[in-house]
């Protein structure tokens, strides 16, 4: 071994477990850490509560699927997930569905006959989904909800135009306008047309309460302003313009005193005035 490696391998006995001849450093075996233990999902039975998304460590057993359930009669109802039998001809994406399938016994419940992965919303079979968790939807987002809390159901963008004038968007199926609202999920946004629904004695105008964005009135969006003392308010939607290649998109400023445009996460076509 030359005098130069010796000195070398002498300076760094304090960091070195060894310095074998030839020059060659040995080092301590790598520390592989555990495998986390494995996560079996529990497997329910038939009216058992679960999580219609799948995303969940409770599962319906063989035969049953995961769907959304009618407890009690209109008006006094709710609606919870629960594991139902699979119809022997399911309904399937798409089909006109009703809530018609009552338990045989017990307290009452009605479910529908969509297939599995499937449930009754608006009297259609659609895709379930966790709400804002895009999952088993594709393309589509999970940002519209069941009546079932924490669950929501796949749908394509409307494409409509947030910001004021917003292009026109269809009445709903009982004749109620409706505006658009940008809605997002874990992996993007959107463009859908809601009907505006009230929050308390709000107005739903610039600057009044709200808690989300379907509670304000067309062009405007739910926003939280980062004022001190102040809920969320709603706040108009803001174009933004598309940042140039290997640059940073340039600072929008809103009318008067609304502030700046600020990006909404996961969809940067739009942003809100605070």
């Amino acid at each position: 071994m030359s005098r130069f490696l010796l000195a070398a391998c002498v300076g760094f006995l304090g960091f070195l477990a060894a310095c074998p001849p030839g020059g060659e450093v040995s080092r301590p075996p790598e520390v592989v850490p555990p495998a986390p233990p494995e996560v079996r999902p529990v497997v329910v039975g038939k009216f058992a509560d679960c999580t219609p998304s799948g995303f969940s460590d409770v599962v319906c057993e063989p035969g049953l699927r995961c769907a959304i359930v009618r407890v009690g009669d209109p008006p006094a109802s709710g609606y919870v997930a629960k594991c139902v039998p699979v119809a022997d001809k399911p309904l399937q994406l798409g089909a006109s569905c009703q809530l018609d399938q009552p338990a045989p016994s017990g307290p009452s419940l009605q479910y529908d006959s969509c297939a599995a992965g499937l449930g009754c919303v608006e009297g259609t079979c659609r895709k379930l989904c966790a709400l804002r968790e895009r999952g088993p939807c594709g393309d589509e987002l999970c940002v519209l909800p069941t009546r079932v809390s924490g669950t929501g159901f796949c749908a394509p963008s409307d494409k409509c135009q947030a910001v004021f004038p917003q292009s026109p968007c269809t009445p709903d199926g009982m004749g109620n306008p409706r505006s658009c609202y940008v809605l997002t999920d874990d992996k993007g946004g959107g463009t859908f047309c809601l009907k505006q629904e009230p929050y308390g004695d709000s107005s739903g105008l610039l600057d009044s309460p709200c808690e989300r964005s379907a509670n304000c009135q067309a062009g405007l969006a739910c926003v939280v302003t980062g004022q001190m003392g102040r809920d969320a308010v709603c706040r108009p939607y803001c174009a933004l313009p598309e940042p140039p290649d290997g640059g940073m998109a340039p600072v929008v400023k809103c009318a008067g005193p609304l502030g700046t445009c600020h990006p909404i996460a996961n969809y940067e076509t739009y942003g809100r005035c605070y």
